[in-house]
């Protein structure tokens, strides 16, 4: 068997208007950490997951919920999928491309905060993973951080401030907003996408993926290419996402799954 589930350790200090935190061990390469718990997504108030001090996943139960459903993958009661590698891609190595590799001396840990609940069961929780085994050296890290764009004017907003570098990609960036109706992309004043609402909803659902109410997602890897047609992040003088809206927002948050290169010079001939 390749990918195969363990059983981590008992989170520390989960309870209901707690947070609860869990040391992950090193050696394996991390494909997904799963939640068994009878917490309710809306009760995931914030989950992260922290490599060597820096916050690499930051995200909700609501999120986790939407990234499933996006992917057209089953969701079962009590049970919530943290995914590194990306199961929807084409081929094997696109799958593990994004797998998280841990290294001896590693700081991992989880932290989960729960909403405040007053009465009913007490909080149940016990952490999964699908793990292979380890690996050489790390050269990449998968990232779910969220990022909020200003976007006061009915009309085109636009966004130059995503965090980016030579070593990032997008894999996805989910605009959290309903009156999203178009989104262009512009690199060095180069267009390098431009489609309204209907084209993009479409072309997900062809590649068979489910567009989830209240999104407008930006989707690269949407064909399952997800080593070949990631989007690179790298400029010259400005990247550029021009967001029209029916509306005026105020702002729009956005959840980046991207993925970071940490040791460029081991990446070539390797993908």
């Amino acid at each position: 068997m390749s990918v195969k589930p363990i059983k981590l350790n008992s989170m520390v200090g989960a309870a209901w208007g707690q947070k609860g935190t869990l040391p992950i061990p090193v050696g394996p390469t991390y494909h997904e950490l799963v939640l068994e718990t009878n917490a309710e997504a809306a009760e995931i108030e914030r989950l992260s997951i922290t490599l060597n001090a820096e916050e690499i996943y930051v995200l909700t139960g609501s999120e986790i919920l939407m990234l499933e459903r996006y992917k057209q993958r089953a969701h079962t009661t009590g049970h919530y999928v943290i995914p590194f590698s990306d199961i929807t891609a084409r081929t094997k190595n696109g799958v593990r491309y994004t797998g998280l590799v841990t290294e001896a001396g590693d700081n991992i840990h989880l932290d989960v905060q729960f909403k405040a609940k007053a009465g009913g069961d007490p909080l149940s929780i016990q952490v999964h993973a699908w793990v292979t085994n380890a690996q050489p050296a790390r050269i990449l890290v998968p990232m779910i951080k969220r990022e909020t764009m200003p976007a006061n004017a009915e009309g085109v907003n636009e966004f130059t401030s995503l965090v980016s570098s030579p070593l990032i990609s997008l894999r996805r960036a989910h605009f959290m907003y309903a009156g999203i109706t178009k989104l262009e992309v512009e690199r060095d004043f180069v267009k390098e996408y431009e489609a309204n609402k209907f084209i993009n909803e479409a072309n997900a659902k062809r590649n068979e993926r489910t567009p989830q109410a209240g999104y407008f997602h930006f989707d690269p890897i949407v064909r399952g290419f997800s080593i070949d047609e990631l989007f690179p992040t790298q400029h010259s003088s400005n990247l550029k996402f021009s967001v029209t809206t029916s509306d005026v927002a105020g702002s729009i948050p956005i959840l980046v799954e991207s993925v970071k290169v940490v040791r460029p010079e081991m990446l070539t001939g390797k993908y």
